[in-house]
Order: structure tokens, then sequence, then C-alpha cells
């Protein structure tokens, strides 16, 4: 359920109490404060990202009957990973045991109880982290697109030497509009290019959507392949190496062949798989989480980030927000880490290099998924930049989805040799507004053998589509792009060497 239905849903509905005759054995302060303060108080707090907060019984007693809807539909809280595929830290997700404590409460007048009885909630999982470097948006911005509003800043790095970033704190200034935020990172190879984006509008930043790259918001037709080479230029490379792009999808190459091609390219091999690597992301009511000790993402010199804030106005008037960001360094680590991704080639050059990801108009069931081998591209040119062998085995520690408006479902999985299968993130249920990244309670080993897969489904039907200055969108046939109106599929893993 999105913000605006659920906000609707307290205006018309009227909190009901149930057979007076009952008596619960569950009261405010003794069971259910605890568990509505872990579970949805970190989102709803006066003037945050949530329409009302919950912090108070007096606050929760005219909306049991939402918080009964919510439960009951699995809506709120926002936690969108099947329990069935993996396990995660900092879980905000209510266990069974705690619906039925809550809706048994609900159901016999909810008794208040006495405040003695309020036990702190306590966050067994979370790690405290020290932060050494304090970076800002260069100046406050307004949101003007309504109700959502993307926008990227350009932060210059300001160490002088190679760093590690250990952990990341996202600091909104204005809590209830900033709806979600990704830091990119962009090498000082490509500084003339985001500092155009940023000089082509006025005020802070640029608009951009679902990556750094500028957008105005429409379907940009772009092949989304990053700003350091195009198709041909791919396609001249390969074929000088006597590879194919089917070589690069099956891994068919040889290490010293695939830096070559860089090389021949003059390119990252984020650029040229159509990727910007990351630092960190945050989303509201996720715990800020260290990366796991002794690892960390390599930063240079020179470097830019670029701060993607989606502001959500559905809620909460427009307000200048200069939100800030608190970074954990190091000079050193004991693994090298780096946030890889995964698409497949022919989706991000619309066919160009291999099966489009064409979403038909009208159709409410299209699936694509890709396969990426042990030796693949994208897992070798990972290992390249992490300056390991074209065999050297991986771990796995988090694991993040992206699609947009469209999208319905996404599951990726590590495929091993023997046929069996390890499943790392299942999304059943897709909202834009509630994507993030989720850490494995234990490290996954990506071995010898393994394959990683990932699946996307998307619903283009003249129901499920975008309003847009008051009217609602005809579906048209889709593909993968920046705007607004195109679609993406993409998985981002937090790995190291084994």
């Amino acid at each position: 359920m999105n913000q605006h239905t659920l906000f609707s849903l307290v205006l018309l509905t009227a909190c009901t109490k149930t057979d007076e005759d009952k008596q619960s054995s569950y009261t405010y302060y003794g069971d259910t404060k605890s568990i509505l303060d872990t579970r949805c108080a970190n989102c709803h707090q006066t003037d945050d990202i949530a329409p009302f907060p919950l912090t108070t019984y007096e606050e929760i007693e005219p909306l049991l009957s939402v918080i009964r809807t919510s439960i009951e539909t699995d809506s709120m809280p926002p936690w969108q990973p099947s329990d069935e595929c993996n396990d995660y830290k900092g879980n905000f997700d209510l266990t069974a045991d705690e619906k039925s404590i809550l809706l048994d409460w609900i159901d016999n007048e909810a008794p208040m109880g006495n405040t003695d009885n309020y036990v702190e909630p306590t966050n067994d999982e979370s790690r405290e982290f020290t932060t050494n470097l304090s970076l800002q948006i260069p100046e406050p911005y307004t949101p003007t697109r309504a109700p959502d509003d993307y926008r990227c800043h350009l932060i210059p790095w300001p160490s002088e030497e190679t760093s590690y970033v250990t952990g990341i704190n996202v600091i909104p200034e204005q809590t209830s509009i900033v709806h979600h935020v990704i830091l990119f990172l962009i090498g000082p190879d490509q500084f003339d290019q985001f500092q155009a984006y940023d000089n082509a509008e006025e005020g802070s930043g640029y608009t951009c959507y679902g990556g750094p790259t500028a957008n105005t918001g429409e379907s940009t037709g772009g092949l989304g392949l990053g700003g350091d080479i195009n198709p041909s230029e791919l396609l001249d490379a390969l074929n000088d190496l006597g590879l194919t792009i089917g070589d690069l999808q099956s891994g068919n190459y040889t290490n010293e062949q695939l830096a070559e091609l860089f090389d021949t390219l003059g390119a990252s091999p984020e650029g040229a798989i159509g990727g910007f690597n990351q630092i960190g992301s945050w989303v509201p009511g996720t715990p800020s989480l260290p990366y796991p000790e002794g690892t960390g993402i390599r930063v240079e010199p020179g470097s830019m980030i670029v701060a993607q804030i989606h502001y959500n106005t559905l809620s909460a008037d427009p307000i200048a927000d200069q939100s800030s960001f608190q970074i954990a360094t190091t000079p050193e680590v004991e693994k090298e880490a780096i946030l890889m991704q995964l698409t497949d080639l022919g989706w991000v050059s619309q066919g160009m290099l291999g099966p489009a990801m064409t979403i038909s108009a009208g159709d409410n069931e299209v699936e694509h998924g890709t396969i990426a081998a042990n030796d693949s591209m994208f897992i070798n040119a990972a290992r390249r930049n992490l300056g390991l062998e074209s065999d050297a085995p991986l771990m796995l520690y988090t694991a993040a989805a992206h699609m947009h408006n469209l999208g319905v479902s996404q599951r990726s999985e590590i495929q091993h040799e023997d046929g069996s299968n390890t499943c790392l993130l299942d999304i059943p249920d897709w909202d834009f507004s509630w994507q993030g990244s989720y850490h494995f309670s234990e490290p996954i080993p990506f071995n010898d053998g393994d394959s990683l897969s990932m699946t996307c489904s998307w619903d283009n039907s003249a129901s499920n589509q975008q309003i847009i200055d008051g009217t609602i969108l005809d579906p048209t046939d889709v593909q993968w792009g920046e705007g607004t109106t195109d679609e993406m599929c993409l998985g981002g893993f937090y790995v190291t060497s084994e």
C-alpha cells in the first residue's frame, strides 16, 4: 500500500472497537509499544517521511483499524524481500508472533496498561561505527516536480589520498520529503561529463532518475551504456580481438583479452557495461549498517560523489533541503570491496548487443531473465577492479534490486554446478518507493562452477500506468532506459575476494 492510499484510509476509516466483552492479555506499554517502536516508528514520526506519527498511545488509538489493515495485507512495514529466500540483517518486517500480538491487542480494545511495564527495544544487529568525513550537497534544493522529484547533486571527494569507505550515515535535513538516497561514485575521467549535466540546469544539481546520468523525467531513448563507450565501438573492439557479444555473455575469453578490450576502449569496466559504482544508499527506516569488518570500497583522489535524492511531496509541502552524509573511511582494508552490478548487454543496448528487454504495450505478464557465468564479463569486470585473477572465488555480503514503476517482481540467485541454487534476493511484490540493499546474515561464497541469475517481471497493462501531469498514460512498448517511463532490471551485490 503506498502512502497516498494509507493516508486516504486514515481520513475515511473510523476506529472501531471489537467485542467489548473480550479482555486482552496484551497492553500497549507492556507488549505492543516496543513492537511499534521497532517496526514502525523509524518512519512514523512527526515531520518524517510517513504521513502520520505512531510514537504515542494518543497518536495510535485513532488509527487502530488502519494498523490492522496494514498488518493483515502485509503492506506495512514495507520490508520487500521474501522470508523464504534468505536471512538478512536489519529485517524490520513483523514476525508471525508480533502480528498475532498486535491483532489480539487491537481486537480486545487496545488497553494502554502501565507505563512502568515498558521495555526499550534493542537492536542486536546494529554495530556502532565512527565516521570521519562529512559531506553535504552544495546548496539547498527545493523540489519542483510533484509528487516525485529525482535530483542528482555533485559533491567533490575531498581526500587527496586513496581511501576506503567502510560505512555511511545519511542525514536527511528534511525527513518529511527525503525518500531515498543513492551515493554514486564517479571517477576523475568522467568529471567533465557530469559537470556538464550540472551546468545545464539552474539551481543545485540536475534531474535524474534510474541512475546518475541526466534526464528530463521523460523517456530518454538512451542506450544506458554509461559515458565511456557506445555499442559500435564495443563491437569493433571485440571484432579486433576475434570475440563476439556471445563470448562476453558466456565467458568464452581470456582475462588478457578482457584487459585488452578495456584498454582499447579506454573505458572502465563499470562504464563499459552501463553501470556506475556506488559507495552506499539509504531508505527511511533502515538502520545504517557499516560494511563488513575489514572491508571497504576504494575511492581515488579527484573522484566525485553524485548524491541522487528522491524527494516525495505526497504528504508534505516542498521545502528547501540540504542533506548531508557522514562517512567512515580508512587508508587500508584487509579486503577491498566493490558493488558489482548484474544486467544483460542486450537489454542496456536495446537489442544491439543481444535480445532486447522489450515490455510490450498492454501485456500484464512480461518476464525477462539473464544468467552470468562465473567467468562472464560482468563478474570478471568486478574481479579485475579488485585486482583478482579471472578464476578467483568471491564472497557476497549484500544484494539489491532495481526496476522502475511497471515492475512486479525480481529474483536473483546463485546457480550451482550440481543443479542446486542459493536464493539471494526475492522481491515478489515490487514497489519502486521502497527499494534498498539487504545485508545477508552470513556472507555467501561464489565459487568455481557457480553462475548468477536474475529474473524480472512487469505489468504493462492499461490498469498499471503512471499518472503524469494529471493524465493516465496509455501503454506503449517499453525498453531499458533512464527515464520515468523507461524500465530496468538490475541487480547489485557487495563483493570481496574469498
